[in-house]
């Protein structure tokens, strides 16, 4: 929680006495506190919403001496919602506008869930009436209260109660109780019988059934330049929270780029998409069984993480927990969560973004969960392509085999070649980005609304609008181009839309970089997004390594390092657990980094060369996808692979048998491993890499088995005799792949060569008196 936030709430008696409590700024103007805390009658007969509401109240803020004026907007109705929303009416009030809270309930069953409130009870009253703040730590067992709809929050060092019978606690009501950063109830009665060790706690699943509340709520979200609703609040489980990405809910987006992410979903929900949607929920509601998964592939730009975004926000309001699972890695998922899952009370849909290049998360996921006793669970992962790694997990997890099929695998396809679906589209995407626009700091001023009349649309027919991010960014570059700041592409031999469009980025780079005292030119500051882009940092330590060695940067400090890296952690923040962020959409980072390598072709060979396992997994990932399009993407991995194979082969080839056009980095792979013949411990290291079965993809694995066949035999030819079986093996399998590709004459002699290699290992068995 935030505790400057908290506020004391302070209401005139009938008596002409003050009484106070607690609440907390839950918006801009809006402070949630205890309904009893605001009526009007003596404080002994201050019974649930039995009085009149006071219209003489006042609030203060953290330590100021001023108290402002406020009136209630709403109030609980019943003796089960004892919460109301004041809102702080003075003239006078200047706190900045505040982010909206993040709201939750407590979702599973296991004990001890731990909890903070902050709040102003009478013991702390200061000599000038004023309350210090009392900040306490407990935690709540889920199920207690059930019945009463109530937490009990069993408290930390608490202080017993007065002879007199008052407790220590009076003043205490109204404040927000917090589990991990989510606002989960209003703190309301020192529970008799428990010695002040106990307080209890309006859950807010009780408040959200309340229309009129999350009305109130939806609309003080907003600001004076931001008319209407900017997000609908939702309750999220306080167990998993950790386990999720957070949504981005930006009042003021920084650049125009970050309108197009998904994340933001600045574009509405695109129709044409509907029937996938529907299709993923019936899948979600259908059958008995506890878990189940699917597996949806698509080109980059295709809509599959807005379809899932969608997904989750319908399943959301049907009462399910969802979100995007965000560790990059099985052991960067928080412990805690992971030990509750198994025991939520609600359904679950787990999404996992990039799954091939994170496998061992969803198998640590699996792994949490019984797939025959345990919640509802359904489990989306979404991947550019069902390579090697789908079946490589399909065939080590038996619980994603009682899920899943290993060819149930979701295809989405291009958007229908149908003219006037794409025109539907473009429009509605322009529509929407010109309601956005206005929003990115330094493009307020132009009537961006007018434009949408008479922006040129572009030839939609082409194959590359098949792509539904390919169609909202020619809308987003159509309109900054018809705006106040046309630019010039950044390439001289290119006009394309994400050209322009980085163009239309260079200024929030340079404001931010300004702001961060980083003084560098615009080629530098581009370098140095790149390489956050395409490597990404999981530390500080990392960071500094890797910019140290970046084009432009060379020659810095330390000093001058560590502020480039402070501007890079919020130019785009990570939505995972890395350091930096990137530029995304993908697409548009894949360009940036594919266009720097053309105008500073060795703009890598530094920073990769201090990269770790991780990071170079992950610059081969994006240049694999960059290098579909652009040859200066191919022309950087080839030199990574074949002028250092005995460091990136192995990186290689698992990048080769997970994205979606792996035919390069084989062919490359090929290259290397012709020149690394006279260095047989990198061959050795290539040979174990090799997954045990050949990827599903005939084509694939036809050249696949043939890169083992010549690793086998290099490390051969240098008297490495432990490799004859596996390369007895590999020649088999490769065999068999000729045939099923037709090429039979080929596979007759590759299986003669293999029967060969198995007689030889035959006879050496015996003469050895064992086994073949």
């Amino acid at each position: 929680m935030k505790t400057d936030r908290v506020v004391e709430v302070w209401v005139g008696l009938d008596s002409g006495e003050w009484a106070c409590g607690s609440g907390y700024l839950v918006a801009a103007r809006l402070v949630l506190t205890a309904a009893h805390v605001i009526v009007a009658g003596p404080a002994r007969h201050r019974s649930f919403h039995t009085l009149a509401t006071s219209q003489n109240i006042r609030l203060r803020a953290e330590h100021a001496d001023t108290l402002f004026a406020g009136r209630v907007v709403w109030r609980g109705e019943g003796e089960g919602l004892d919460v109301a929303l004041v809102e702080i009416t003075d003239k006078d009030w200047a706190k900045a506008p505040v982010s909206p809270v993040r709201w939750g309930h407590s979702t599973c069953q296991k004990t001890r869930v731990d909890c903070v409130a902050v709040g102003f009870p009478q013991a702390l009253r200061l000599p000038d009436h004023r309350r210090d703040r009392e900040q306490l730590s407990g935690c709540v067992n889920p199920t207690t209260g059930d019945k009463a709809r109530q937490y009990h929050v069993q408290v930390d060092d608490a202080p017993g109660r007065h002879m007199d019978g008052d407790s220590p606690w009076a003043g205490m009501s109204g404040a927000a109780l917090f589990s991990n950063d989510l606002l989960i109830g209003v703190v309301i009665i020192d529970l008799d019988g428990f010695d002040g060790h106990r307080l209890t706690a309006v859950r807010m699943t009780e408040v959200f059934a309340d229309a009129d509340f999350l009305r109130h709520v939806t609309a003080y979200c907003g600001t004076p330049d931001r008319p209407g609703p900017p997000y609908g609040p939702v309750l999220e489980s306080a167990e998993l929270a950790s386990l999720f990405s957070g949504r981005r809910i930006l009042q003021r987006p920084r650049s125009p780029a970050i309108l197009l992410t998904s994340q933001v979903a600045t574009v509405r929900w695109f129709h044409g998409r509907e029937g996938k949607v529907t299709d993923l929920q019936n899948w979600l509601m259908s059958g008995d069984q506890s878990l189940k998964a699917r597996l949806i592939v698509g080109p980059g730009g295709y809509g599959k993480t807005r379809l899932a975004r969608e997904l989750e926000r319908r399943a959301r309001e049907e009462g399910w927990i969802t979100g995007m699972v965000q560790a990059e890695r099985a052991d960067k998922l928080p412990a805690d969560p992971l030990e509750r899952l198994d025991s939520c009370r609600l359904p679950l849909l787990l999404i996992v973004d990039y799954a091939e290049t994170r496998p061992d998360v969803v198998q640590r996921l699996l792994e949490a969960v019984d797939p025959y006793d345990g919640p509802k669970l359904r489990l989306l992962l979404l991947a550019r392509s069902p390579g090697k790694w789908w079946e490589n997990l399909w065939g080590s997890t038996w619980q994603l085999q009682e899920a899943v099929a290993l060819d149930e695998v979701d295809v989405l396809r291009p958007l229908p070649e149908d003219g006037e679906h794409r025109l539907e589209a473009f429009r509605e995407a322009s529509a929407d980005l010109s309601l956005a626009l206005p929003k990115v700091r330094g493009l307020q001023e132009a009537e961006w609304g007018d434009l949408t009349e008479r922006l040129p649309v572009p030839d939609l027919s082409q194959d590359r609008y098949g792509s539904i991010m390919q169609i909202h960014l020619a809308a987003l570059v159509a309109l900054l181009q018809q705006g106040p700041t046309q630019v010039p592409a950044r390439s001289k031999s290119s006009t394309t839309h994400e050209d322009l469009l980085i163009t239309h980025e260079m200024p929030y780079w340079r404001a931010s970089a300004k702001t961060h005292k980083v003084e560098l030119g615009d080629d530098s500051l581009a370098n140095a997004v790149t390489v956050a882009t395409l490597m990404g940092a999981a530390d500080r330590n990392q960071a500094l390594a890797v910019l140290a060695r970046v084009r432009g940067l060379d020659g810095q400090s330390e000093g001058q390092l560590m502020s480039v890296d402070q501007w890079l952690t919020t130019l785009y923040p990570a939505s995972g657990t890395g350091r930096w962020g990137a530029l995304e959409p993908d697409r548009l980072g894949e360009h940036l980094v594919a266009t720097q390598l053309q105008d500073w072709p060795d703009l890598l060979t530094e920073p990769l060369a201090a990269a770790t396992t991780a990071q170079l997994y992950r610059a081969f990932h994006v240049l694999a996808r960059a290098g579909v399009d652009h040859g200066s993407a191919r022309a950087a991995l080839r030199f990574q692979v074949v002028e250092q194979l005995p460091r990136t082969g192995p990186t290689a080839l698992a990048v080769a048998l997970e994205t979606e056009v792996p035919e390069f980095l084989i062919e490359v792979l090929e290259e290397g491993i012709q020149s690394a013949t006279d260095v047989p411990e990198a061959l050795a290291e290539l040979a174990e890499a090799f997954p045990a079965t050949a990827p599903e993809l005939t084509i694939v694995a036809e050249r696949v088995t043939r890169l083992e066949r010549a690793v086998c035999r290099h490390l051969l030819a240098v008297g490495a005799g432990e490799y004859l079986p596996r390369l007895a093996r590999a020649t088999r399998r490769h065999a068999e792949h000729l045939h099923v590709l037709g090429r039979t004459d080929e596979a007759l002699i590759v299986q003669s060569e293999a029967v060969d290699l198995f007689r030889e290992l035959t006879g050496g068995a015996r003469e050895r008196g064992g086994q073949p």
